[in-house]
């Protein structure tokens, strides 16, 4: 059955979820710095003051775009022997929204949101992940994993480059290997 809805009013679920996909587009595409809370408000169809009142500021909408935006990493931690080849198919899935990499990396170029992707990048990622792993090295691997993959991520979802579809094929085995092999290490 559809739901109308009545001139006036809105849903406040699909609104803010509206919001946090905008805003996640934005940041892995401009940055921090660089985004305004009115061009997101513009793209998402609503009014600047309403994403103060769902988010508060800037910081707050970046934080929660960010967490929306990490892969929950429980869908990694199935089987060790396929990390590596599922981390690779959700960066090059098209369809998997992955915004995490390129708003980690371009949140280094200001204080506030260097501070916030370094809070959110270790308490939902590499701390999940180094228990997981276990051992005395665990923490340092699931950090090279998140550092590597932030790498290759930006530079095959972010970036054009010359690789012909073999090669594609080619890097991408390969960087699944090699998170094999940080996994085989912990």
């Amino acid at each position: 059955m559809a739901s109308f809805l009545v001139p006036g009013t809105r849903n406040s679920s699909e609104t803010k979820t509206r919001i946090i996909r905008v805003a996640q587009e934005i940041f892995s595409g401009k940055g921090y710095s660089h985004a305004g809370l009115r061009e997101i408000a513009t793209v998402a169809q609503v009014a600047p003051s309403l994403v103060i009142k769902y988010f508060g500021t800037k910081a707050r909408l970046f934080e929660e775009a960010l967490v929306a935006a990490i892969l929950p990493i429980q869908a990694f931690q199935q089987d060790r022997a396929r990390l590596g080849q599922m981390i690779v198919d959700a960066i090059l899935d098209p369809d998997s929204g992955m915004h995490a990499p390129a708003m980690i990396a371009l949140a280094v170029g200001d204080p506030e949101s260097r501070r916030i992707a370094e809070r959110v990048v270790w308490s939902k990622v590499v701390e999940p992940m180094a228990g997981w792993l276990e051992g005395d090295r665990a923490r340092a691997i699931a950090l090279n994993i998140v550092a590597v993959t932030t790498g290759f991520a930006i530079f095959h979802r972010n970036m054009d480059h010359p690789l012909s579809r073999d090669e594609r094929k080619a890097a991408a085995a390969l960087f699944a290997q090699s998170l094999q092999d940080q996994v085989g290490l912990a």
